[in-house]
């Protein structure tokens, strides 16, 4: 089965939206075994050497095992994973992999969990792995479309379909940003009137991708807060930003912690071309290679065939 690729925050709604995308995505095998636990058979694909074989560790192992145990079930699994979404990408790597992991698992029971339980344990994967409990990267993995995390404790995710116009460029640089580096960045605080400006995007962000209404969705992509703190991180961010708007993105971020510049624009005026072209020159006129998906939103997690 696949689980896609994700960008988390969007903007200003950090921790909480998230955006599943068509391209690229992660597959995930399993198979049930006798024994409980689930192991870990095999990882292959993009930046293999970042994934961690710790079944402790392991976020799509992690999951998996979580569906299990609330299941009840005496059977066991094995899985092995084929990497399309790069680790420390800003594109949800760990978060795709832990969702294909719950969504896995799901299968193997004759009385599946509900999607909210899976979202719950692909979560469980995350923190595993990034030392935290956020969800923003595999609800959309998990659910598909446009997420919201209403709240985290008790957990609650609403899903909106986005736009059928809008794509999405996704430009990968040559550059590791690790989950634990990006949130050691955060700020501590956040002023008043920052919390009003967040909330006034974020609020309007929301309406723009139910409404379909792409002119609000790409003045409302505007974060004083995360990303100001990430941008060391990211040789050249405003440069590449600057460079999608001027070929034609409606707005141009950092796709989740980084290092992924996203940009979103209009399917129906233009094919994304020319706006993966100019972020890709940015980076290869500083000697840094790079690699640009031209997509949409996508499904969530399911079967490979379907």
């Amino acid at each position: 089965m696949r689980a896609p690729a994700s960008i988390a925050n969007v903007g200003p709604g950090f921790d909480v939206f998230g955006l599943a995308l068509r391209d690229p995505y992660d597959l995930i095998t399993i198979e049930r075994k006798a024994a409980r636990g689930v192991k870990l058979r095999k990882v292959e694909g993009l930046g293999v050497e970042q994934v961690s074989t710790d079944p402790k560790r392991n976020t799509a192992v992690v999951a998996a095992a979580k569906v299990l145990e609330l299941a009840g079930v005496d059977f066991g699994a094995s899985i092995s994973i084929k990497k399309g979404v790069r680790p420390c990408s800003g594109m949800g790597s760990s978060g795709a992999s832990a969702a294909g992991g719950a969504f896995a698992a799901n299968l193997l029971l004759d009385r599946p969990l509900p999607i909210d339980r899976l979202v719950f344990c692909a979560a469980k994967g995350e923190e595993a792995s990034s030392g935290s409990f956020h969800a923003d990267n595999v609800a959309p993995s998990m659910m598909g479309g446009f997420t919201i995390i209403r709240s985290y404790d008790p957990l609650d995710v609403v899903r909106v379909s986005p736009p059928k116009s809008l794509g999405v460029v996704a430009t990968l640089p040559d550059i590791m940003v690790p989950t634990k580096q990006a949130r050691a960045a955060l700020p501590k605080s956040v002023g008043l009137q920052q919390m009003v400006h967040q909330i006034g995007n974020s609020s309007a962000l929301a309406v723009g991708m139910a409404t379909g209404d792409l002119a609000l969705i790409g003045r409302s992509v505007r974060d004083i807060v995360i990303e100001p703190a990430r941008e060391s991180l990211v040789p050249h961010l405003r440069e590449a930003e600057r460079a999608a708007l001027k070929a034609g993105a409606l707005t141009s971020f950092l796709g989740g912690s980084g290092p992924c510049v996203a940009a979103f624009f209009d399917l129906d005026w233009s094919d994304g071309k020319g706006i993966a072209e100019a972020v890709q020159a940015v980076y290869s006129d500083n000697d840094i290679a790079s690699t640009s998906w031209v997509t949409t939103w996508g499904e969530g997690s399911r079967r490979n065939a379907d």
